[in-house]
């Protein structure tokens, strides 16, 4: 790392987030009642997809995102959900955008008051094939005047294997590719795509009520919106929607501005491309500093792999740098003041990665899994940075998630497939401890509840909680991933999209690596296979188990200076055992009771 301090004498002026606001001549309040109404009109859009969708990682675990983006591809609003999908809608549009450049339509030729759009393609905008975005344009007096538009992880899109796919040889291997295609025209229902959509896809009753789901959603956003420019004007709301990205621009950079000048580096390794086994993958982040702005660059990472397991540039891997910058310099957990999250946070912010590697692939190279190098990478930008700004940052997450896919056939020959994000941990904190059993930063996804998984497919969950094997020691520990073991009522197929079963999560500043991951079969007559963090179309069989546990983090801070009273309390709940406790905290327990001054001795010694 090589740091310098910032020039105050530096004559380049920057607007400040007050200077905006006079520039603008906007009130403020209006503007922040407006930013409130837009940021209101993302949260219904996401709610009514929620509520409306037919499957369960949508409906339950919430994997989509929703906005309300200019004509110009930039984000207005977004809703809490998944961070991954509403960031990446910028992309979507833009991909689309370059789809009618492409085949020499002109816009307004190809966008018309009462059009649907789908789109879904790794190499033109979106996060990847399997997140569908549905896009509808709005119009205000015959003007095209904004975008609402969402996307969602659906259940299947006629992939190499259902559900998810790893070991893909090209993108044209990952099922269904939609540009800028128009399931609705003028308002009139584009039947011959409905029923390509309904002929190639696993799970149709799924998948076409989902994007139904998706349809409407938009229509609320797009009323909405149409609703706030009568109450205001049009003017009035483009020109609160410029201020408040200008707004959020210069409180990001003004955040910027308080990490010194210089160049962070990081560096691990994933464990490999779902072929090729044995050869891990190379992650390095490089962060530059300079004044108001951050670089993030991923060139030196390894080059694309052969498979699925490479991530799409526009709409994964910058989107995935622009969260987890903002979330480390405007946590709104802990800001009082507004903090719009829109296109301005990402003005300052400029990801980066060499054509040709795993963060820049390029085509036809599929890029179907990408979820665990994004995980990674977010991890490692947090510690490239830790030394910088120590009071910001925490020690190593799980940098991975089990993400699953199960699948088979039911007694009539239909299709049944079940998505499955298994959470890992965060790592010890400045002033808390890690969050237990939660996903990376990048995906938020939310658990889905047992009786529902057992009401809807053919699987027992036989075991489900926190680990209690080990987490990384500090002054603040690691969070705990969770265990979970299933077990198949009838054959089954399993594609899991995973990571980290050969590295553990860092720990900071004197604190302890974390548990790694660990993945098994566990046949019905107790014989138990070790599987690899990565598997395509696994095969089980009626009766066996499949056991998940997920890492748990890295501790924060030297673990002698965690008070004893904590450490006792972390035995009591299981978290801790007898000779983790002395030999990682110098703490003494003794027939079930803590020995203060024992303790004392063998921490003083």
């Amino acid at each position: 790392m090589s740091t310098e301090s910032h020039d105050s004498d530096d004559s380049t002026y920057e607007p400040s987030a007050a200077d905006i606001l006079r520039e603008r001549d906007i009130d403020p309040v209006t503007m922040q009642v407006i930013g409130g109404e837009l940021d209101t009109i993302a949260q219904e859009m996401a709610y009514k997809l929620i509520r409306s969708s037919y499957s369960s990682i949508i409906r339950e675990s919430e994997d989509m995102g929703a906005g309300i983006f200019t004509t110009d591809c930039r984000e207005l609003c977004e809703s809490d959900s998944t961070p991954m999908h509403v960031g990446s809608l910028i992309g979507y549009l833009d991909g689309m955008y370059k789809t009618f450049e492409e085949r020499g339509i002109e816009r307004e030729d190809a966008i018309k008051e009462g059009d649907v759009f789908i789109h879904n393609h790794p190499h033109y905008g979106a996060s990847h094939s399997p997140d569908i975005a549905v896009a509808v344009p709005i119009f205000y007096n015959g003007e095209h005047i904004a975008w609402a538009a969402n996307t969602a992880h659906h259940l299947d899109i006629g992939s190499a294997t259902p559900g998810l796919a790893i070991d893909l040889e090209d993108m044209y291997a990952e099922g269904s590719l939609f540009r800028a295609t128009k399931v609705y025209d003028e308002g009139e229902r584009v039947d011959e795509i409905w029923n390509f959509i309904q002929d190639n896809v696993r799970t149709p009753r799924e998948v076409i009520g989902d994007l139904q789901a998706q349809i409407s959603s938009c229509n609320v956003g797009k009323d909405r919106y149409l609703a706030l420019v009568e109450k205001y004007g049009l003017e009035e709301i483009q020109q609160a929607g410029e201020a408040l990205m200008d707004y959020a621009e210069a409180l990001l950079r003004n955040e910027i501005r308080k990490i010194p000048d210089g160049t962070y580096y990081a560096e691990d390794y994933l464990d490999d491309d779902g072929r090729n086994r044995g050869k891990r993958l190379k992650i390095a982040v490089e962060v530059t500093v300079d004044g108001s702005d951050i670089t993030v660059d991923m060139s030196k990472s390894a080059d694309q792999t052969p498979t699925g397991y490479n991530i799409p540039f526009h709409g994964s891997t910058d989107v995935c740098i622009y969260f987890t910058i903002r979330s480390i310099l405007m946590d709104t957990f802990v800001r009082d003041e507004y903090l719009p999250q829109n296109s301005g946070t990402f003005e300052p912010v400029h990801p980066k990665a060499r054509p040709g590697c795993m963060f820049n692939p390029t085509p036809p190279t599929s890029a179907f899994a990408r979820i665990n190098q994004v995980d990674k990478m977010s991890d490692l930008i947090i510690q490239a940075l830790a030394e910088a700004i120590p009071d910001k940052v925490c020690a190593g997450t799980c940098g991975q998630v089990y993400f699953v896919s199960y699948g088979g056939t039911n007694d009539e020959g239909e299709y049944w497939v079940y998505l499955e994000v298994n959470e890992g941990s965060y790592g010890g904190r400045p002033a808390a401890d890690g969050l237990d059993a939660v996903d990376a930063l990048v995906h938020n996804t939310k658990n889905r509840p047992v009786e529902d998984i057992e009401l809807s497919h053919p699987m027992r969950v036989e075991h489900y909680s926190l680990r209690e094997d080990g987490h990384g020691a500090g002054r603040h520990r690691g969070g705990h991933g969770i265990v979970r073991e299933s077990t198949f009522l009838t054959n089954a197929v399993m594609t899991m999209e995973g990571d980290g079963n050969t590295y553990r999560p860092h720990g900071l500043f004197g604190g302890g690596e974390g548990t790694h991951g660990d993945l098994k079969h566990i046949k019905a007559n107790g014989e138990v296979i070790d599987l690899n963090s990565k598997e395509s179309g696994y095969k089980f069989e009626a009766g066996d188990r499949v056991l998940i546990k997920t890492a748990s983090g890295g501790g924060y801070g030297d673990p002698h200076e965690r008070p004893s009273e904590q450490v006792y309390e972390d035995y009591l709940d299981g978290l801790v055992s007898v000779e983790e406790a002395r030999e990682n905290y110098g703490v003494v327990i003794e027939d079930g009771e803590l020995d203060v001054g024992a303790t004392a001795e063998l921490r003083s010694a």
